[in-house]
């Protein structure tokens, strides 16, 4: 119209249409869409901090990333991420590298050997700063297409026993103790344990017949699955640390926005100091209230009934676990931890 303020200008006419449409159209962000799939139920202590990542990740990115989580193995289950992940059937999952990266490179085997890593931490330096385990860890990451996200470690073995407080070599003769890895075999059979192959679901009747009579495990197991009505004797330092990690397809974390990717990574940082002081404490914990609502006992083995279990160790334990492994891998972790 003649009265209008634009006048019959046609190019102000457009202009003040196209201001008009921008503000009355819905403002669309791009978001990406993620899938965690983990083993782990709910409330395990792996699985607790797994889910916080994906909560944070979401929160912090403004719905930009999203991840949606599957427990409980909805999607795949322990036997089946690797390769989901590799795949890229899923984006993101739980895998517990411990044993599980063995498969995909035997020289993983060495977080196997007992009694010679002292923490996660120390672990996790060998895999950061020496040239073999660099080498081995790009070996894994290459051969699977995968990305490491965070952390989140299942826990610290400590051997548990119905019969003994384990406070010596000579007490752990003649025990029937559970075999889940093949990788665990030497280690009893050099105690003078023998080896009874079950799966978690089998413990707890098996601890209730006789049919075994020690375990070693996380302390927050024994917990969770009710074995410390019969478990009532535990045995430290830990000889194992069996540490998990959340691990991300290559392709789909390379497909990212730059921001998106550094804010994964940035969130998986702060998950795994969390989730590794979180496993240190639940151990302690769960220790403590075997003793004081258990009535077990709690054995620590120093000075030379440490060295005894050592020295076993390296002469009968240690040879069977190098033929799992390259002789130059079982060689560097051996210069890293001082030893000739």
């Amino acid at each position: 119209p003649k009265n209008s303020a634009l006048g019959s200008d046609p190019e102000a006419l457009a202009a003040a249409l196209a201001v008009t449409l921008a503000f009355a159209a819905p403002q669309v962000q791009a978001q990406a869409t993620a899938r965690l799939s983990y083993h782990w139920g709910p409330t395990h202590e792996s699985a607790i901090p797994s889910k916080k990542l994906a909560d944070e990740v979401t929160k912090r990115s403004g719905g930009k990333l999203k991840i949606d989580v599957f427990p409980s193995g909805q999607l795949y289950t322990i036997r089946q991420i690797i390769g989901a992940l590799s795949a890229g059937s899923v984006e993101i999952g739980g895998v517990v590298t411990h044993n599980q990266l063995s498969a995909v490179e035997k020289d993983w085997n060495v977080f196997q050997l007992p009694n010679v890593w002292q923490s996660f931490e120390h672990q996790r330096r060998f895999l950061a700063e020496s040239p073999e385990g660099k080498a081995m860890r790009e070996r894994v990451l290459q051969k699977t297409g995968l990305v490491h996200v965070a952390y989140v470690p299942v826990g610290s073995y400590v051997l548990f026993s119905v019969k003994n407080d384990l406070a010596s070599v000579a007490a752990m003769r003649g025990l029937k103790a559970r075999a889940l890895a093949a990788a665990e075999r030497p280690g009893l059979a050099a105690r003078g344990m023998s080896g009874v192959s079950l799966s978690t679901e089998e413990i707890h009747s098996a601890l209730q017949s006789g049919m075994i009579d020690t375990l070693a495990t996380v302390p927050t197991a024994i917990k969770a699955y009710a074995w410390w009505d019969y478990l009532k004797f535990a045995q430290l330092p830990s000889a194992v640390y069996a540490d998990s990690e959340l691990m991300a397809n290559g392709k789909w974390f390379a497909s990212l926005p730059k921001d998106m990717q550094e804010l994964l990574l940035a969130v998986g940082r702060e998950i795994s100091k969390e989730a590794t002081e979180q496993t240190y404490k639940g151990n302690a914990d769960t220790l403590k209230e075997l003793v004081e609502k258990k009535g077990g006992k709690v054995t620590e083995l120093k000075g030379q009934a440490l060295e005894d279990l050592k020295a076993l160790d390296r002469e009968k334990t240690e040879p069977e676990l190098a033929k799992m492994m390259s002789p130059e891998i079982f060689a560097a972790a051996k210069r890293f931890v001082g030893r000739k």
